[in-house]
């Protein structure tokens, strides 16, 4: 697969990001992390297939945080669609209206599972949308995502399926590596600590950072197709 392919391109870049993903389980590789998928994104736009080297630091920070942003605008939303139904739980449960209450719980429920789909999906068309212009506005433009999934319906349908298909592959790889980590640190001997260590700062890091370069060549390869079968997209976008 391609996507992989390009996930494997720049060994050096690899174990770098690796250990920003491991920084960032406590925040402070977050931003860089952030920022360097996104210059990925950015780059694979333009042409270059090659994992891009850890230098720029500067603005790769910047884009982070903006990054950050648009994804902290999206979960406020969620919060708020999902406080809808979530009030009427709090409000039969304190009741005890025992009739009403499991009803309401399960449209929470579903609510909360289609709109983190539905923000899931919208923002990663955000994501390449800022990646493209370096628009924070445009990325969170309602109208800008919409349009620009609607030149190529049926593409980002085929990325969003990769995409979810290489996040499962990445879920079944490192599942053992969490198990393993959480029935070590219940040994509470050196040995567990040790073994701990090694699943959770060592294989885990690399391996979500290589599915998430993955991903991100597969929503970047979406822009190209599209701007090749719909020239104009580009030039709404500006």
């Amino acid at each position: 697969m391609l996507a992989g392919r390009y996930a494997l391109s720049n060994m050096t870049s690899l174990f770098i990001g690796g250990i920003v993903m491991a920084l960032s389980f406590a925040v402070i590789g977050l931003p860089f992390f952030l920022g360097y998928v996104t210059r990925c994104m950015r780059e694979i736009v333009r042409g270059n297939g090659v994992l891009p080297e850890w230098d720029e630091i500067g603005q790769m920070f910047v884009d982070g945080l903006r990054m950050a942003l648009i994804f902290v605008t999206y979960a406020l939303l969620y919060l708020l669609v999902v406080a809808i139904p979530a009030i009427p739980v709090m409000v039969f449960s304190y009741l005890n209206m025992t009739i009403l209450l499991p009803i309401s719980a399960l449209l929470l429920v579903v609510t909360m599972g289609v709109a983190f789909a539905l923000f899931a999906v919208v923002f990663f068309a955000s994501w390449v949308l800022y990646a493209s212009t370096g628009s924070v506005k445009k990325a969170i433009d309602v109208k800008k995502v919409a349009g620009f999934v609607r030149y190529n319906p049926a593409g980002f349908v085929v990325a969003i399926i990769s995409s979810a298909i290489i996040a499962g592959i990445g879920l079944i790889v490192t599942t053992p590596g969490f198990l393993v980590a959480i029935i070590s640190s219940a040994t509470a001997t050196g040995i567990g600590f040790i073994v701990t260590a090694l699943s959770l700062f060592v294989t885990i890091p690399w391996v979500l950072f290589t599915i998430s370069v993955a991903v991100t060549f597969i929503y970047a390869k979406f822009y190209q197709d599209t701007a090749k079968l719909q020239p104009s997209m580009v030039e709404w976008l500006r």
